[in-house]
């Protein structure tokens, strides 16, 4: 076992090693894609997992193991391991699970088990997405509410601060949560102020879609690996197609709620995006 793996076994309180060969020899990754959810995450797990130096699950069931969560993803030690057994001597060997965005205590317990771990965490139109994310979820009948304007209602007026819920809804609890997981200033900030800016790498999704390729050349600088490595770039995981436009009304209405939360993200990453989004 490393001395790496001794360590995240120690800040997790985990005090016997489990016997299974592969859980024994594999390492714990050191970066980690943490959403936005909807925000270009899988394309680029897809696009990273290519690169000869950097090791990540390789199936999509696999891709959001979630495990530094409380309320979604993997529970035991040994089993989120298990994903990175063939990772071999790799460089950067990574996951990407979307809830560690949402979920207030994730920054804190990757700190705590790997606190040189690297952070990547792409942003949309926080409008466009919370209705992305509705469709998607509607889509894989997660969510039973049959608009996205009557889920909205819903957020507000029995999902947001209900515990029950929150544990027994047969997915994540934050993908219910269209408006709510959209407010990024806090979001970001947490791991800033967990990490330290220099560990944290924010993509910008329209940008990222306009040149992807660019955009991973940055972040394999970002990982120390080889930024010259081209990887095959295909679009993954779009939006359904059967769901109308989004109304006029209800884009304006989201965007007149979000406007304040994207000036102090603004203002945090020292960069304008109200033009972009708003």
């Amino acid at each position: 076992m490393s001395r790496l793996t001794k360590a995240v076994r120690k800040a997790l309180g985990i005090k016997r090693p489990h016997s299974r060969r592969h859980a024994q020899q594999a390492r714990p990754p050191n970066f980690f894609i943490c959403g936005a959810a909807r925000s270009g995450t899988t394309s680029l797990w897809q696009y990273l997992r290519q690169h000869p130096d950097i090791y990540m699950p390789s199936t999509i069931e696999q891709k959001e193991p979630s495990y530094f969560c409380d309320l979604y993803g993997y529970s035991e030690w040994h089993h989120y391991l298990n994903l990175f057994h063939d990772a071999g001597d790799r460089k950067r060997v990574g996951e990407a699970s979307t809830p560690y965005l949402t979920s207030p205590e994730s920054a804190g317990r990757i700190k705590a088990a790997i606190p040189e771990a690297k952070l990547i965490i792409s942003l949309r139109n926080p409008v466009v997405r919370a209705y992305s994310l509705y469709k998607w979820m509607h889509d894989h009948s997660y969510e039973k509410i049959a608009s996205f304007a009557e889920a909205l209602e819903a957020e507000d007026a029995w999902r947001l601060g209900n515990d029950e819920f929150a544990k027994n809804n047969g997915q994540y609890y934050y993908n219910f949560l269209y408006y709510h997981s959209g407010l990024f200033f806090q979001q970001v900030k947490r791991y800033f102020d967990t990490f330290g800016r220099e560990q944290v790498h924010v993509l910008i999704f329209e940008e990222f879609v306009k040149s992807p390729l660019e955009h991973v050349r940055r972040i394999s600088e970002f990982l120390g690996v080889d930024a010259g490595f081209v990887p095959k770039l295909e679009v993954h995981n779009p939006s359904a197609s059967r769901y109308p436009a989004l109304e006029s009304s209800l884009r304006g209405e989201l965007t007149r709620r979000y406007r304040g939360n994207v000036l102090q993200l603004e203002a945090l990453l020292n960069r304008e995006l109200a033009s972009l989004w708003m």
